[in-house]
């Protein structure tokens, strides 16, 4: 199932942050997509960016993450990966970069299929 999948790119992006790679953190990752209730062709077209493309979500979370943590170290380090913030932004970035994904494919794939006819 395309939860799953999503579940394991995110956990691919967060290896570097063990305290990101929680059950937690996924639990709460879990819900956020389950919230989004993504219809069949949107499942459709993640299924499509998992086996396609899925390298561009784990580079925008890897990104980030390095972005916000590359100057802190020690215990702020420690205090910053153990806040609520930077798990809910985590969360956050995979998920809206998923979508640009999503929206990227409906307009460009299946936009471009159907505006030839």
């Amino acid at each position: 199932m395309y939860i799953d999948d999503l579940i394991a790119v995110f956990e691919q992006s967060v290896t570097n942050y063990s305290k990101l790679n929680t059950s937690e953190v996924l639990d709460s990752l879990r819900n956020s997509i389950e919230a989004k209730k993504y219809d069949l062709q949107d499942q459709g077209l993640i299924e499509a960016i998992l086996r396609e493309d899925k390298k561009d979500i784990v580079e925008s979370l890897v990104d980030t993450l390095e972005e916000r943590t590359s100057k802190l170290e020690g215990d702020q380090l420690d205090k910053f990966l153990n806040s609520e913030e930077i798990k809910k932004e985590a969360i956050n970035v995979f998920i809206t970069s998923l979508e640009h994904l999503i929206n990227y494919y409906y307009n460009n794939v299946i936009g471009k299929h159907f505006s030839s006819f």
